[in-house]
């Protein structure tokens, strides 16, 4: 490995870091590619078993293990283990540049000389999430399920890199901004709305006292891969794609929306590659995401109700018979489903209603729509909003209702939030779908003018997919 600068001892935390118990630090050696090295972390059970349920939490930059405190508060059936990578937080700093793949060794190093045999959750936060994700895609036999929270494996190449840390990287500013001032740092929180406590924010600091120390926090930030020939390229290229073969493990996504560098285009892409996943997005959290919402508590609430993470076997359920089902019960099909009580008494029974809702799910998947697509449907409430919406999910899609009580700019982050690829709509929603941009091919509620299909460039309607599809058969 190349030298970048000296060498220290791992040691303790000093005594009164807000919210850090002094029990649960521990300093482990473990036998690293370039040799013994000493890392610095928190745990919750160190006697524990090696096959104790383990949630293994890895941060990111500029942090240490102190971001996962409040995991440690509460006792817990699972142990917690959280790392200060190499060279950050109170561990050892070994003087040599860590690339992506050597902090992926790292941590396998560190778990092999913890003797965990799992199962493992990996939880992480930030550059720590490709790390914990290379770790999970090494270790599939112990690897129980995923969070993550305000990360990144892949740039998507329809959005730029973040305008913060391509603001990092440039001539001159790398070294002032992370090694040679706390700005780096002391920046992150100043995003955090309300600001962080001083205590946490000196917490945060404490192991960063001075540039020596801080010499990593530098080099994390040039390691991001922003370039084509970047020396980490094809390990995060190699994470992101290997990400399919984790469909099948529980994940969980805790993501702040107001996070200026990880934003909601980086969860959208986290989605697509694990659709599995569950997402809770809190709108006003930042970057530091554990520190603006509770992520500790949803942590260990998702924890306790997941049965792969807490090793337990999901009992045999009967199944209930299905809402679309009783739609379709001979013995209510004359009685009346809906009344419009706003357009003349309007109303339809429970025959034609299913009827309606089959042909308008043949409609969608003859124009595209496939199972799992989000769909944002924009209709006033009646007949049209139910054939729509039961439409939606008996092609198997999910439907996206928008609160039309919203603002445009808040349906606009409601919108890009959920991120729909469709979107069905009445004239005026169309209207405000093109001039704000929303997320989603248009479908029109009901038929259109010709006029309007030229400005709202939309030419297909719900009700004529609906007719044209009759009959076809359903999955």
């Amino acid at each position: 490995m190349v030298a970048v600068g000296p060498t220290d001892a791992a040691r303790l935390p000093p005594p009164g870091l807000d919210g850090l118990d002094p029990s649960w630090s521990r300093l482990v050696v473990a036998e690293c590619t370039d040799g013994p090295r000493t890392f610095h972390l928190l745990d919750s059970m160190p006697e524990a078993p090696p096959s104790t349920p383990t949630v293994l939490c890895v941060h990111g930059n500029p942090s240490w293990s102190y971001l996962w405190r409040r995991l440690f508060a509460v006792p817990s059936d699972h142990r917690f283990v959280a790392l200060d990578h190499l060279d950050m937080g109170y561990s050892e700093r070994t003087g040599t540049l860590r690339r992506l793949a050597d902090r992926i060794s790292d941590l396998s190093s560190l778990t092999e000389a913890l003797g965990l045999t799992g199962p493992v959750t990996t939880l992480a936060h930030d550059w720590g999430g490709p790390i914990s994700l290379g770790w999970s895609l090494a270790h599939r036999e112990q690897l129980s399920s995923i969070i993550l929270c305000n990360t990144a494996v892949h740039q998507p190449e329809d959005a730029s890199a973040p305008t913060l840390i391509r603001a990092a990287r440039t001539r001159g500013a790398l070294q002032r901004t992370t090694v040679d001032s706390t700005a780096f740092i002391t920046g992150a929180f100043e995003i955090s709305r309300p600001r962080t406590p001083k205590p946490i924010r000196d917490g945060f600091l404490a192991p960063y006292a001075s540039a020596e120390r801080r010499r990593a926090i530098g080099t994390f930030v040039e390691d991001i891969p922003l370039e084509d020939d970047h020396p980490s390229k094809h390990t995060l290229d190699s994470i992101a794609g290997g990400l399919a073969s984790l469909d099948d493990v529980p994940a969980l996504l805790l993501w702040g929306a107001k996070d200026p560098v990880f934003s909601d285009t980086y969860l959208h892409d986290l989605e697509a590659r694990l659709p599995q996943a569950h997402v809770h997005r809190w709108p006003n959290a930042s970057h530091f995401v554990t520190e603006d919402a509770p992520v500790h508590d949803a942590v260990r609430s998702w924890l306790a109700s997941s049965p792969v993470a807490t090793g337990s076997e999901s009992p045999t359920e009967v199944q209930p018979t299905t809402l679309l089902d009783a739609l379709g019960e001979p013995s209510r099909a004359d009685t009346t489903a809906i009344v419009e009580m706003t357009n003349r008494g309007s109303k339809i029974s429970f025959g034609d209603f299913a009827k309606r809702v089959d042909a308008t799910a043949s409609g969608l998947l003859a124009t595209g729509v496939a199972p799992g697509d989000r769909v944002a449907v924009m209709i006033p409430p009646g007949i049209d909003l139910a054939v729509a919406v039961y439409g939606v999910w008996r092609a198997g899609a999910v439907g996206v209702l928008v609160d039309g009580a919203l603002t445009p700019p808040q349906m606009t982050a409601a919108l890009r939030s959920a991120n729909p690829k469709w979107l069905i709509g009445i004239p005026r929603a169309l209207a405000a779908a093109r001039a704000l941009r929303w997320p989603g091919s248009t479908i029109a509620a009901g038929p259109l003018t010709s006029a309007q299909e030229l400005a709202l460039n939309t030419t297909v309607d719900i009700s004529n997919l609906a007719q044209q599809h009759a009959g076809d058969a359903l999955p």
